[in-house]
């Protein structure tokens, strides 16, 4: 076999190889930000995922790196899950917003440990991929809940901007972990808070 034929096969390990590390890394951190949060650190998440750190480095070039293609990850799940459903309006948001308490219960300790400096809207505006998966995620579900309700299409911007915060991670976890409100109880109030939101802020307008 000549170097030409061989370069294929090589080059087809490698991604292989690229992918089952990040597969390995990612799973690491969210082992590590359940189990111990305060020692998030790449060469802790390196060794939990078995790999160098030289190695770890070359694929994320820093703990936000990382954490941010974890964070990507899961909301990716989330739409996904979205774009699966085949509910409509505000049964499709209740089941999104379902998912996503699923998710957070699995995966929420990594998830409050990224922070922007800057808000969704900016961030949005930017490109930034991970709320661009979130606003893809929440998209159809939001828009189902607006005409649910009876609100105009066209504040779907600002219905989006108003889930993100009310659904934020860190506020779900607090409310599950430091109240006596069962899961189902967060989720009802939540979302009849948001739908009461949603309606304040089209009467402001």
């Amino acid at each position: 076999m000549t170097d030409q034929q061989a370069a294929p096969n090589g080059g087809h390990k490698l991604r292989s190889d690229t992918r089952r590390n990040r597969r390995r890394l990612l799973k690491a951190v969210g082992e590590l930000a359940r189990e111990a949060p305060g020692q998030l650190t790449m060469q802790a998440v390196a060794s939990r995922a078995e790999i160098g750190p030289a190695t770890a480095y070359r694929y994320y070039s820093s703990m936000d790196d990382v954490l941010a293609a974890y964070v990507l990850s899961v909301v990716e799940e989330l739409r996904d899950f979205s774009a699966r459903s085949t509910a409509e309006g505000r049964p499709l948001f209740d089941s999104v917003v379902d998912k996503w308490v699923d998710l957070l219960a699995e995966h929420g300790p990594a998830l409050v440990q990224l922070r922007s400096r800057q808000g969704y809207l900016e961030r949005l505006n930017d490109g930034d991929a991970i709320i661009t998966a979130v606003r893809d995620a929440w998209n159809e579900p939001v828009r189902g809940l607006l005409d649910d309700i009876g609100l105009p299409n066209e504040m779907i911007e600002y219905a989006l901007f108003l889930c993100n915060m009310m659904f934020d991670p860190r506020e779900i976890q607090d409310l599950v972990q430091v109240t006596d409100l069962s899961r189902r109880e967060v989720i009802t109030r939540l979302t009849e808070a948001y739908s009461g939101a949603l309606r304040g802020w089209a009467r402001a307008g």
